[in-house]
Order: C-alpha cells, then sequence, then structure tokens
C-alpha cells in the first residue's frame, strides 16, 4: 500500500529518486500513465489488474475501443535504476509541464508523481478542504 507525499527534484535525463517506502511496492519494473494532472506508477502486479478493469469496460462498452487503445498506449514499462530512480517517459513530462521539483504521493494502489506547483494547488484549495471535512464527518472520523 502507497502512503504519504515525498518532494523530490527530477533531474535533466527525468529521472525521480522513489522514496525508500516505495521501492518494494514497485520492486524492479512498474507501469507509468498520465493521469489527471499527474504521473501514475503502479507495480507490475497492481497495473495488471488495472488493465483488466480497462478491458473489461471496454468489453461491456462502458469505453470505447478507442479509449481503451489511447489508455493502453499510453502506459509506459519503468524499471528501478540501482540508485532507486525511475526514468520517467518524456512525453508525459513535457504534456503535464514537469518542471525541476516533483511531489511523490502515495494513493492506495498506485503511487502519483505530480509537478510540485500543481499538486500544491490542489492540496491548498478551497474546495479539497470543504470535500476532506465532508469526507471526515461521512466516515465518521
Amino acid at each position: 500500500m502507497f502512503v504519504g507525499q515525498y518532494e523530490h527534484s527530477l533531474d535533466e535525463k527525468g529521472r525521480v529518486v522513489l522514496p525508500a517506502p516505495f521501492r518494494a511496492f514497485v520492486a524492479e519494473r512498474g507501469y507509468v500513465t498520465q493521469l489527471d494532472g499527474c504521473i501514475g506508477l503502479w507495480s507490475q502486479e497492481t497495473f495488471r489488474e488495472v488493465a483488466e478493469k480497462w478491458k473489461t469496460e471496454s468489453e461491456a462498452s462502458r469505453i470505447s475501443m478507442r479509449v481503451f487503445r489511447k489508455l493502453m498506449n499510453s502506459v509506459r514499462e519503468v524499471k528501478l535504476d540501482s540508485a532507486g530512480r525511475v526514468t520517467l517517459p518524456r512525453e508525459l513530462l513535457d504534456n503535464i509541464g514537469f518542471e525541476s521539483q516533483v511531489v511523490v504521493s502515495g494513493l492506495f494502489d498506485r503511487v502519483e508523481i505530480w509537478p510540485s506547483g500543481t499538486y500544491t494547488a490542489e492540496q491548498e484549495s478551497v474546495e479539497a478542504d470543504a470535500e476532506l471535512a465532508e469526507a471526515v464527518a461521512r466516515l465518521g472520523l
């Protein structure tokens, strides 16, 4: 399970160090794709489950084959190097507008890698605070 957030730098080659707690879950191989404003990273095992869900949605016509292809074609395999870094695909970094500072955030079954400014704006929004308050009350926390 992925939890917590960590600030890191993205080097000129598009590499980011994964926090030590996340490395074991990703092991030697993971899968990345663009999400809503960030890059999602899954372990090999978890991504297989995600891809199966996408396939099921396509077969049930809840998403089109075009969308399924687009989702699957945007995925890239990444590997941890000896320093615990993954190299993120340049096209994903450019599409999202990454600069040198990133936030690596755990989101239960995946890791999200955000441009630092985007992450901060998302987390500090008035809407996020209101949604959190409502969720905490609803869940009885």
